[in-house]
């Protein structure tokens, strides 16, 4: 019966993933008195390094910023804009922190000679090994004067470095702190450092009022002429331009553009009406009576009278020719009158056409004459504006000149009133006092962190060693790392080698019960398809494979006829442990032809299954495992027996397990906890996928149950007599 499952794709393997915390829980539990050692031997060391530690002793000043002075007069905006902001704060803070502070408290206090700044350094560690060695450097000769610039250098660095400067939220106070050995000392240097500040700002102050001063004068003096020049700018351009009256000037320029403007709109509608005759007269001026069907013809008084005489000489022909011939003289003079009538009707509409002609030119004229007058009145009026626009800027600049002229004047007359007059730019509104006992000593509280911190650290190795072991610790590292079922879990014996018949020992109840489990996960896992033939193996040698084989032998043929094969025939050891003589036929005789299968089977009464020891090792153990002489006897066997145990050889030493996989029905492979490395298990599971090969399950062995506790419980708590 062959196997055909397929591997999954491999887990993720990252260490990071999925941190068992339970797990390093036990493995910081099992070196607890490790770490207790560690952190004792860095508690005593460092409690014995703090006494040498001096006391130490703090005061504090606070100091007053004078934001809200009593000013005089305005001169201090000069200097002091936007003193309310934050910002100003701040920067009062980082000054009180300065060098030059620093210098002026080195003189006032006489530090130089003080004896705290004139302890002998502390030599440092290669100093130390130097003198040791008698490698000591030659110091370098320096004149007097040169040593006392460098030690007042480092005391100005020490006073700046260890000076404590706070501004107090949401006041103008600023808290100076200083700690020294010298309670003296520890208050001195805060009041210095005010006072110093407070000698700082007033010098700086009176520099500037003086500065504000002179500066003030020269800008006066040109400001002076330059407002004289603008005047005189704005009287010449006046004079030249003659701009009296310069917005009535503006203002009949505008009425007469606009009085233009409506002309030229109303010539141009009389024109359009003119040029609209003009046209229809021109179209028909072919004939003069057929300019009688235009509107204005007809509708002229002089054409209207012409026409009703000629109307009236036709009714007057008509009516005569009724009674006369053509020749009768009253016909004839009818005839005249008619005739009359027609010249003079034709006469009118002549002179009607010449009149539209004329109307016409004169309109169009009309037009011409008011767009350039039009034209005329919007140059007149842009002139007067760009005037305008000259006008107002040269009055703006005197305007301007005025008013920087007289706020400079004004300025310069203040600051000249109040020179003599400087306001504190702050105040010690609490000095400090000197402190009648030391700070709060901090040995318990380092002696506290050095315990905390060496046994935090000694756990914090203790975690990096066991998460950095790449082995299979615990069952769920089974399915985070290998992607596999785990099908069961046998315990570690710390008495050594197991006994032969150790799972019918009733004292090692607990390795019974995990055979018996391990067992019920063979059983169940194939229901619908039953195993008949089992296939053990592991990645590398002493993982414990035989010894799963045998005792999984033991428990299956409490319930069934069990026969156990040696298929190591390189490494054989099933003979070995049940006592078999070396030369009793066995499974290589059997498939070489040379004895028969009952010859070649061992019964063995106390666990009441057979056994089929290796034999006689072979030069080829391979070429006898693929013969088809390995396929007839499975089959033969399979007759006779519920269960095939075969125990082979580890699948990354030889290739016989893939060979027997491929006839077996069920692959078990064995993990020895904690041991196997994990890159080694993934590389024998990934050879037997090469072939279409895929364990059932993984047996892991050898688990420490009191360091995986929990995981004990979990499977076997139900059995509390059991638990390890």
């Amino acid at each position: 019966m062959e196997n055909h499952n397929h591997i999954d794709e491999e887990p993720n393997s990252s260490p990071l993933g999925n941190i068992d915390l339970i797990a390093l829980f036990f493995a910081v539990y099992e070196k607890k008195w490790y770490i207790a050692a560690f952190a004792l031997i860095v508690t005593t060391a460092a409690y014995f390094s703090v006494q040498s530690i001096r006391d130490r002793y703090q005061a504090t000043a606070t100091l007053l910023l004078s934001t809200n002075q009593a000013n005089l007069v305005s001169i201090r905006d000069v200097y002091e804009a936007g003193a309310q902001r934050r910002e100003f704060l701040m920067t009062q803070v980082e000054m009180l922190r300065s060098r030059a502070i620093a210098e002026r408290v080195v003189d006032a206090v006489n530090l130089e000679n003080h004896e705290e700044f004139n302890r002998p350094p502390k030599p440092s560690l290669s100093s130390k090994v130097k003198h040791w060695l008698g490698m000591e450097d030659e110091a370098p000769s320096l004149d007097p004067a040169a040593l006392s610039r460098r030690k007042r250098e480092q005391i100005v660095n020490q006073i700046v470095d260890r000076i404590n400067v706070q501004p107090v939220r949401t006041t103008q106070l600023i808290k100076l702190s200083y700690e020294s050995y010298s309670a003296q000392l520890a208050a001195a240097i805060p009041n210095a450092v005010a006072q110093a500040y407070i000698e700082e700002q007033q010098s700086v102050r009176t520099d500037v009022t003086e500065k504000a001063t002179s500066w003030l004068s020269e800008r006066l003096e040109g400001l002076r002429v330059k407002l004289e020049d603008s005047e005189h700018a704005l009287n010449e351009f006046q004079q030249r331009e003659d701009l009296v009256d310069l917005q009535g000037v503006r203002g009949l320029a505008s009425q007469e553009l606009n009085e233009t403007m409506n002309q030229l709109l109303e010539a141009r509608r009389e024109l359009k009406v003119v040029e609209a005759i003009y046209n229809q007269v021109r179209r028909k001026n072919s004939e003069a009576e057929s300019l009688l069907s235009q509107p204005e013809v007809l509708n002229h008084p002089l054409i209207q009278a012409a026409r009703q005489a000629e109307t009236s000489a036709q009714l007057g022909v008509t009516e005569l020719a009724r009674r006369y011939g053509p020749k009768h003289p009253t016909m004839q003079a009818a005839q005249d009158e008619l005739d009359s009538a027609r010249a003079q009707l034709r006469s009118e509409i002549a002179n009607l056409v010449a009149s539209i002609e004329v109307d016409f030119e004169q309109a169009r004229e009309k037009v011409r004459t008011l767009e350039r007058e039009l034209a005329t009145a919007k140059s007149d009026l842009q002139a007067v504006a760009q005037k305008e626009v000259r006008y107002d800027e040269l009055k703006r600049e005197v305007q301007i000149n005025s008013q920087l002229y007289n706020t400079f004047l004004t300025r310069f007359k203040e600051t000249r009133e109040v020179s003599g007059y400087e306001s504190a730019a702050a105040r010690l509104a609490d000095p400090a006092v000197t402190p009648r006992r030391p700070l709060a000593s901090k040995k318990r509280l380092l002696v506290l962190f050095a315990f905390v911190a060496s046994a935090g650290l000694g756990v914090a190795l203790v975690v990096l060693l066991d998460f950095l072991k790449n082995g299979i610790r615990d069952p769920q590292d089974i399915s985070r790392k290998l992607g596999q079922p785990m099908m069961g879990m046998v315990p570690l014996e710390s008495s050594g080698d197991l006994p032969l018949y150790n799972y019918f020992d009733g004292e090692d109840r607990q390795f019974s019960e995990a055979i018996r489990s391990l067992r019920t996960g063979v059983v169940l896992s194939r229901l619908d398809n039953k195993a008949d033939v089992i296939c053990v193996t592991s990645s590398a040698p002493e993982e414990g494979k035989t010894s799963i084989s045998i005792n999984l032998s033991f428990s299956l043929g409490q319930l069934e006829k069990v026969l156990l094969i040696d298929a190591d025939m390189r490494c054989p050891s099933i003979a070995r442990k049940f006592g078999i003589a070396p030369n009793r036929p066995g499974l290589a005789d059997l498939l070489s032809g040379r004895f028969a299968i009952n010859e070649c089977i061992v019964g063995d009464k106390k666990s009441g299954i057979d056994l089929m020891p290796s034999g006689i090792r072979p030069e080829d153990p391979q070429r006898l495992l693929g013969s088809v002489q390995f396929q007839n006897m499975l089959k033969e066997l399979r007759t006779k027996y519920d269960r095939i145990i075969i125990d082979t050889p580890p699948v990354q030493a030889v290739s016989d397990v893939l060979v027997i996989s491929k006839l077996v029905g069920s692959l078990l492979y064995v993990v020895r906890a904690e041991d196997t490395r994990v890159g080694v298990i993934r590389a024998g599971i990934s050879r037997l996928a090469s072939i279409g090969v895929r364990p059932d399950g993984v047996i892991l062995n050898c688990v420490s149950m009191q360091k995986r506790s929990a995981y004990s419980d979990q499977y076997y708590g139900y059995y509390p007599e059991y638990s390890g």
